[in-house]
């Protein structure tokens, strides 16, 4: 098996390389993190800067739709970014749940008013989310949650308690899970809000 780069991943490593030689510190030591180096809100701020220099060079949303900000790239692009990261410093946690979760759903089942609203600000790190699953009792099995939504009109009431929410105390929106039937088999009849 080969497994030499074809020109054209040789060609997005070099500009990955460049771009984090430019914009990206060396770890000090292979287990060292952002969150290590740059703790609180410092940290955030920083990461939030490194994000929009990403996005700027064509670096963030690799695999999402040109239309939102992203390069339509092939999946192997993403492995030599990490590759090429693997030696750097660069922000992890903050953007994960928005980027990887949020925008796709979003892209999938959202208007595209949503989508222009809600992804350049993802993609760029001006908006972080978060999302609201754990529940007590339930914690993340997804089957076993209690908070429900009930339709009223053109509007949801949304009634229960979520906990351990990673990321929340720095996010400016979150997914929400909620069941909307209780009479329906656990898995099934479950809603997946935006909240912004």
């Amino acid at each position: 098996m080969d497994f030499a780069d074809t020109p054209e991943e040789a060609g997005f490593r070099n500009e990955a390389r460049a771009f984090l030689e430019r914009h990206a510190e060396p770890k000090r030591g292979a287990f060292e993190t952002w969150q290590s180096r740059y703790p609180d809100r410092e940290g955030l701020e920083r990461a939030k800067d490194f994000q929009r220099k990403r996005a700027d060079a064509g670096l963030a949303g690799l695999h999402w739709p040109k239309a939102y900000g992203g390069r339509e790239a092939p999946a192997i692009f993403q492995v030599i970014l990490a590759q090429e990261e693997a030696r750097y410093l660069v922000p992890r946690g903050y953007f994960e749940i928005g980027l990887g979760m949020c925008m796709p759903t979003l892209f999938r089942y959202g208007t595209e008013e949503q989508r222009r609203r809600y992804a350049p600000p993802a993609l760029r790190g001006d908006e972080v989310w978060c999302q609201l699953f754990s529940e007590p009792g339930a914690g993340s099995d997804l089957a076993g949650l209690r908070t429900r939504a009930v339709r009223d009109g053109d509007e949801w009431i949304v009634n229960g308690q979520k906990i351990w929410t990673s990321g929340a105390h720095w996010a400016d929106c979150a997914i929400l899970i909620t069941r909307s039937d209780p009479k329906a088999p656990k898995h099934k009849a479950l809603t997946f809000f935006f909240l912004s």
